[in-house]
């Protein structure tokens, strides 16, 4: 079988793939159908599966998928991993949101939670005054837990954003493809390195409350 008819095979494959999300109402652009074209493995299961009301869920993929048509195809991650990796993406952005959420609640100020631990020492409560401190400590580790997924997310975001530029560029001038590639390394290993993140998460999820008959 010749290379054109592989690559005419291949690109059928990703056209197929445009008319199916079309038929699913998923309404692809113009610039799906080249997207898929080029790289349907990619980009395929992120059109056909995907919410398009949380495009957010797929942007590492996306942005893998647009670096792909370029120059930059040799030093980006394989289909397989790309998922993996937008698999722990989501899962932080995730966590990210539910923080905000529960952080939002009012019964989980931390100032509000710092004045009733004062309160309660002042009045010489002691075993409450404890548990109080540590609602207090909880508080502070919760909004440090948030902190550290936002700017771990907005670092993510900023380097998927600066491949696809980069992709552009590399287009006009592939000599640098190699060059760019520490971009892609970074990119990869920032995305690896939620699971710690996720790790320190868990090692926050239980604190035992003070020993009352101490």
């Amino acid at each position: 079988m010749s290379l054109d008819v592989i690559a005419l095979g291949y690109a059928a494959i990703g056209v197929a793939i445009a008319i199916g999300a079309a038929l699913a109402g998923r309404r692809p652009t113009a610039g799906d159908v080249l997207l898929l074209t080029a790289v349907w493995p990619l980009a395929g299961p992120m059109l056909l599966f995907g919410d398009r009301e949380r495009a957010d869920d797929h942007e590492l993929v996306s942005a893998l998928a647009r670096a792909s048509t370029s120059p930059l195809a040799s030093v980006l991650p394989d289909a397989e991993t790309a998922r993996v990796l937008q698999a722990r993406l989501r899962e932080a952005s995730s966590r990210l949101a539910d923080l905000d959420h529960v952080l939002a609640r009012p019964d989980f100020d931390p100032l509000a939670a710092q004045r009733r631990a004062s309160e309660l020492t002042a009045r010489g409560s002691s075993a409450a005054a404890a548990t109080a401190q540590l609602r207090v400590r909880t508080l502070d580790q919760l909004r440090d837990l948030r902190e550290r997924y936002r700017s771990e997310l907005d670092e993510v975001r900023e380097l998927m954003a600066q491949l696809v530029t980069q992709a552009e560029l590399v287009r006009l001038q592939p000599s640098i493809a190699q060059a760019s590639s520490e971009l892609v390394r970074e990119l990869v290993s920032r995305v690896e390195g939620l699971g710690d993140l996720f790790a320190y998460q868990a090692s926050l999820e239980y604190e035992p409350v003070p020993d009352r008959s101490a």
